[in-house]
């Protein structure tokens, strides 16, 4: 989990890759599901609709007692408190870190199509989502930092968290 532009989808789809375990990337597969693009649900429902189908897909995706899955859920996910009650339970929840500024550069010309992103200064943005929920993603099992780190040297630590080994 983290925040846009932190590499959750990446490395996400490596990280079941290598495990061999199965990978739902929640805004994919909403997308899917609703017949429409992440922004289209954003205008045309609201954030609460969106939220909605996030908690629908944890409840069938992933329950407590199901095989391993890799989740990749949006941003926003961690302020579900149900969610959270999780970590360390029945999930080990993994915080890719990132600074606003590499968020912001590696979204590229894609930060427009992020609702919650739409604004003056992109960058801004990011920092007001950080204030608002870094609190709840250090509730995590583990924090990794993205900025200076390719997706492949991400995957690799996270599999070594997953199986319960110590990284490098």
């Amino acid at each position: 989990m983290g925040l846009p532009g932190a590499g959750k989808s990446t490395v996400g789809a490596l990280v079941a890759e290598r495990l061999g375990w199965p990978c739902i990337d929640f805004d994919r597969t909403i997308e899917r599901a609703a017949g429409c693009t992440i922004a289209e649900l954003f205008a045309e429902a609201g954030e609460g609709a969106f939220r909605a189908w996030e908690r629908r897909l944890t409840a069938e995706m992933a329950p407590a007692d199901g095989p391993p899955v890799v989740l990749v859920p949006g941003g926003g996910w961690v302020e579900d408190p149900d969610h959270r009650a999780r970590f360390g339970v029945s999930w080990r929840a993994i915080y890719l870190a990132v600074s606003p500024e590499v968020a912001v550069h590696r979204m590229g010309a894609t930060v427009a199509d992020r609702p919650l992103l739409r604004g003056l200064d992109p960058v801004e943005s990011v920092r007001n989502l950080l204030r608002r929920r870094e609190a709840l993603y250090l509730q995590s099992n583990h924090v990794v930092s993205t900025d200076s780190m390719g997706a492949d040297d991400v995957a690799t630590l996270i599999v070594a968290l997953a199986l319960g080994q110590r990284p490098d």
